[in-house]
Parts: structure tokens; C-alpha cells; sequence
């Protein structure tokens, strides 16, 4: 990340300007979250400064572009090699590994947002990185000039003045050997199959060798499974039912203007459902039938019936939980 501060100000202003896709903007707020634990019991840097983040979106290829590279993702974990990552190539729109609903979140909120800086995915990339010449001046007086995406990310950081608030949901997990851990997300949680799909897709090389079923070969989980149903009136309606599911997927929920009227935060629970299994003695057992059911929840609680799962967060794929047993969000 990009840090610069304001000297002259009563209290100090830390600039944050975070560079990436929705697991990006995941990994930014679990470290967010470890810090104020930390600053809660001995503050060091909140003392000085009052911290502020930038999120510029960036779109993640897969495949080494032909257009220079840009930035890497900030905060990578140790020995892990950041991918190549472009602001905004139409062309790669099919090879993206992460979504950008965060920041297309923040832009339902914040029209200037949307044309400013969520308009800059849409410029390709020789645009961007295009200088403005001074005209009719001397060579050897012109000052050097910014490209065009530092210049529009040293404006956003200069006059962005309205803040916007991104919920941070909070998940205690259960492994097989009676552990608990405590861990937060802030656009996605997976599990089941596709928190294991996307683990295998990220070993590289050793996907091709592991190889990545589809939902019909995946290995069903029976689940039971406890959620809140958010309702207009703000009343819970808890719901509990036994699932057989390959996977069970949480996500952000507001997604269009009229969403963001609503008082109560929720999340979308889709649960991919298998209605009925074909058993073979000569064949490979497969999920014949598959119904995928979608819920607007605030609180769950899933417990695997004498099996555990993967899990994880904000499509990171260094947050990838195995064994876990029980998860209550």
C-alpha cells in the first residue's frame, strides 16, 4: 500500500490506499480487525493517527499479460508470490479468479466513487498509463507529469471527504479436535466443495494433476443447518433443517439502490442441495439430481453430521480452513 500523512493537522491523518479485488479488500480488513485487537490492549499507532482507506479496484489475470504490470496486491502472505494484477483489461474479464462487488458496493453508495474511480476498470491500460504534456512551454522547464491513474488516485486521496462503512462479519469456527477459532469476512464465506475446488485451483501446477470435480462428482456433506431469515418487519425467524449439500456459500446482499433502503444487514445463503444421489457397484457414484436454493439471512450456524468441511474467506486462497466442524456466523 500507498501511506502519506497530514502533518499540519491536529490529529494525524494515515492515508491506506489498497490496491485489489474482493479478496483484497478481505485480507485489508482481517488485518484491520488484528490491529484494533492489538490497539485495544496497547495502543501504539491509533495514539498518532487516525487511519483512512482508499480502495481502488484491480481486476486479477491468470495469465501473463502483454500490457506492462501495474501493481502487485498488497499485504502478501510470507513466501507467497503475488500474481500479475492490471486495473481494468476488458480482455481478461474471463480469466478473473475474484469479483469486485465491494467495490461496486461502495459505488451504489457513492455516485462520485462510481464515475471517479470505479470508471478507471473500464480504460484500457495504455490509457492509464498515458501522461498529460504541457503545452507551449520549454522542454527544460516542463515538470514532470503523472499518468493518468496517479494523478486520479492523488485526487481521490485529496478530496474524497464522505466515508463509507463496510460491515465486518464475525465467524467462530470448530475443528475436528475440539479448537476454536475466531475469524471475520467482509464479502464472502464458502464451504464444502467450492472452498475445496478453489484450494485446488490455487496449488497451480498440482491442480491439473488433482483435478477438479464439478458438482455432480463432488463428495455430498450432511449438514445441519441453523439460520435467522431476515424479515421486513426486523423480527428473527429461525429456521433449522438437515441438508445434503456439496456446498454452502455466504455473500453480500446489496447489490442494487433499492437494497440499500433496507435497515437490516444480510447476507445471501446459497446452498447447492443434492435431492438425489446415483449409486453404482460398476460406476462412479454421482449427484443425479441438484437444487440450488438462495435465502437472505443475518445469523447462521452449521454443524457437519459426522463429517467436517473446508471453508473460506473472501475468496483468499491463503484463508482456505480444513476440518472444521462447526462454523456460527
Amino acid at each position: 500500500p500507498f501511506l502519506s500523512y497530514d502533518e499540519d493537522a491536529k490529529v494525524a491523518t494515515l492515508r491506506v490506499v489498497v490496491f485489489g479485488s474482493d479478496r483484497i479488500s478481505g485480507k485489508v480488513a482481517r488485518a484491520y480487525s488484528d490491529l484494533r485487537l492489538k490497539e485495544s490492549s496497547c495502543p501504539s499507532l491509533t495514539r498518532y493517527f487516525r487511519l483512512q482507506f482508499f480502495y481502488v479496484p484491480v481486476k486479477r489475470s491468470c495469465v501473463a499479460p502483454s500490457t506492462p504490470q501495474m501493481y502487485h496486491h498488497p499485504l502478501p502472505s510470507p513466501g507467497d508470490t503475488p500474481p500479475r494484477a492490471q486495473v481494468g483489461d476488458p480482455s481478461l474479464s474471463g480469466m478473473e479468479s475474484s469479483t469486485n462487488d465491494i467495490s461496486h458496493y461502495i459505488g451504489l453508495l457513492d455516485p462520485w466513487y462510481e464515475r471517479n474511480v470505479l470508471g478507471l476498470m473500464n480504460l484500457p491500460m495504455d490509457v492509464l498509463c498515458q501522461s498529460a504534456k504541457p503545452e507551449a512551454e520549454p522542454q527544460e522547464d516542463a515538470q514532470e507529469q503523472l499518468p493518468i491513474l496517479a494523478d486520479m488516485i492523488l485526487y481521490y486521496c485529496r478530496f474524497a471527504t464522505r466515508p463509507v462503512l463496510l460491515q465486518l462479519y464475525q465467524t467462530e469456527l470448530t475443528f475436528i479436535g475440539g479448537e476454536k477459532r475466531t475469524e471475520v469476512f467482509i464479502h464472502s464465506l464458502e464451504l464444502g466443495h467450492s472452498a475445496a475446488t478453489r484450494a485446488i485451483k490455487a496449488s497451480g501446477p498440482g491442480s491439473k494433476r488433482l483435478g477438479i470435480d464439478g458438482d455432480r462428482e463432488a463428495i455430498p456433506l450432511t449438514l445441519q443447518i441453523a439460520y435467522s431469515k431476515t424479515a421486513a418487519s426486523g423480527r428473527s425467524h429461525w429456521n433449522d433443517v438437515e441438508k445434503v449439500c456439496t456446498s454452502v456459500n455466504l455473500s453480500k446482499a446489496c447489490r442494487k439502490h433499492e437494497e440499500l433502503a433496507s435497515k437490516t444487514e444480510c447476507l445471501n445463503l446459497t446452498m447447492t442441495e443434492v435431492v438425489k444421489r446415483q449409486n453404482s457397484k460398476s460406476k462412479k457414484s454421482f449427484n443425479q439430481q441438484i437444487s440450488v436454493s438462495q435465502i437472505k439471512v443475518d445469523k447462521v450456524q452449521i454443524i457437519g453430521v459426522q463429517s467436517s468441511f473446508a471453508v473460506c474467506l473472501d475468496q483468499d486462497e491463503q484463508k482456505i480452513l480444513q476440518s472444521v466442524t462447526r462454523w456460527e456466523l
